[in-house]
């Protein structure tokens, strides 16, 4: 092992030049990160980015998540900073939490998804499904952090020393992982740089100190078995020794876990993601956003793309109320009115003087929006976000709710007054949604887009919702008028800190 002090030396840069490390700098870098990094150092917390250095380019485009270490001392001063610069807090399944880690979401203009950050208060090697291990060495490692272009990151002896364990303890029940070409290749530039960096005789005191378990040979064995020098059988025993020197660190995953690895294990991917809900769910209650609108204002594409940024990290669901899934009611009803009229036609009846069955029809698709409006509130309940197109609410009643009383005569008989307060009982039950967002469009821009919709309909639906007072109703106005991208951005500032 070459030995080198933490310093800027000729020979270190030479090496490093030959792997170079990402430098989180070459990518461009997030406002939201940037000030995060300047909001640490403002407030002068203990801190640093212990590892993932060298996947830069995937957390800087949010398909990655950033892995802060924090003081614990620090804890309720850092989660105030992460309120102030507008993270979430969130929190994975039951099964799949691991103690002293925090997870929090923000949101970026310049990053196509929410940023996520894993705050870590103990150095905890592992995931739910596995053994995890506690390295107890932070205190020793927020001390030796040094400022990189971004964020703190530990003395490179620190780094080096965390990857060789996080590697070995990666391969438990994974006996194979060590003899697979790929993976071996893959992690050897970080390997190399970081002994390249590291200085053995301050890893050996940092083994010595706080690991005193672990002795220098075991470590070299380690090293040399990710290097791919050693034998198939030590290269797999060797994990399992290192296990064994750690058991005082040793936390277990629990049976849940067990289970909810082996049930992802059968299923296909897509279907595991579905059926466990594996994403992070925000600490707070769910909230359910209604996307308001007359044809043409893009309300679809914008709930299609919410949906899609919001849903890689949380639970989603879009639902459009003015279309609702139909119960077997619904069905029979549409099909014996259907029938109704074809056999008046065919044979010249007159029209059912009450309508009593085009009524029924009304009260079963009010029904419908109910029940699908429940369904919606319970995902929310759940901590799920519900984006929501054709929201019934008081001010858009003309466009979609009650439609029996427009029907009914003025001596209409009791039945049919009947079906007009049940279908009203309805839609009174669903309450208002968190989010209002209205996409105001002007009624002439509105015909230019739906061409293939009849004029007149398309303007009077938007003349309603450009001439509806929505100051009063606390919703919030976005031009839709504007390109896409712009009318997106909007959204998600709205959207983002009623989350």
């Amino acid at each position: 092992m070459t030995v080198l002090p933490y310093s800027n030396s000729a020979h270190e840069g030479a090496l490093i030049a030959d792997f170079p490390v990402p430098s989180q700098g070459s990518f461009a870098t997030g406002a939201l990160l940037e000030q995060l990094a300047r909001a640490l150092e403002a407030q002068g917390l203990a801190y640093c980015q212990w590892k993932g250095h060298w996947s830069a380019h995937r957390w800087m485009s949010g398909q990655g998540d950033v892995d802060l270490l924090v003081d614990r001392a620090a804890r309720a001063e850092f989660r105030r900073l992460m309120g102030e610069l507008g993270f979430k807090p969130a929190l994975p399944s039951g099964e799949r939490q691991i103690p002293a880690l925090e997870s929090y979401l923000g949101y970026d203009p310049a990053i196509p998804r929410p940023l996520h950050l894993h705050v870590h208060y103990r150095l905890m090697l592992g995931d739910f499904k596995r053994p995890v291990y506690r390295l107890p060495i932070e205190d020793a490692v927020l001390a030796s952090a040094r400022q990189s272009e971004l964020f703190r990151i530990p003395a490179p002896s620190y780094q080096f020393l965390i990857f060789v364990l996080r590697m070995m303890l990666r391969q438990l029940g994974r006996p194979l992982l060590s003899l697979q070409t790929g993976w071996l290749t893959g992690i050897q530039p970080p390997l190399f740089s970081f002994e390249s960096a590291a200085d053995e005789t301050q890893v050996e005191s940092v083994l010595q100190r706080h690991v005193p378990s672990i002795d220098l040979p075991l470590f070299r064995r380690c090293v040399r078995s990710l290097q791919g020098r050693a034998g198939v059988l030590e290269r797999a025993v060797l994990p399992w020794i290192l296990a064994r020197r750690l058991r005082p660190y040793l936390r277990r995953p629990p049976i849940s876990a067990l289970a909810t690895a082996i049930v992802e294990k059968l299923l296909p991917p897509g279907d595991a993601d579905l059926t466990l809900q594996q994403r992070l769910r925000l600490t707070g209650v769910g909230t359910v956003i209604a996307l308001l609108g007359g044809d043409g204002a893009g309300k679809s594409t914008c709930a299609r793309e919410l949906a899609v940024w919001m849903g890689a990290a949380l639970p989603v669901m879009r639902a459009h109320l003015g279309n609702p899934p139909r119960s077997p009611i619904s069905w029979v009803l549409s099909g014996v009115l259907k029938l109704d009229r074809a056999l008046r036609t065919r044979f010249g009846w007159p029209e059912s003087p009450d309508g009593t069955l085009e009524l029924l029809r009304h009260v079963s698709a009010a029904r419908d929006r109910y029940l699908f409006f429940c369904r919606v509130s319970r995902f929310a309940a759940a901590g799920g976000i519900a984006i929501c197109e054709s929201y019934p609410i008081e001010e858009t009643r003309t466009l979609i709710g009650p439609s029996i009383p427009a029907l009914l005569k003025v001596d209409s008989g009791r039945l049919a007054r009947a079906l007009r307060n049940l279908e009203a009982s309805y839609y009174r039950r669903i309450t208002r949604p968190d989010l209002i967002c209205v996409l105001r469009l002007d009624p002439e821009l509105a015909v230019l887009r739906k061409p293939e919709s009849p004029a007149d309909q398309v303007r009077a639906r938007a003349r309603f919702i450009w001439n509806t007072d929505w100051i009063s109703s606390r919703a919030q106005v976005i031009d839709a008028g504007k390109p896409l991208p712009d009318v997106l951005r909007q959204l998600k500032l709205v959207i983002w800190p009623a989350l």
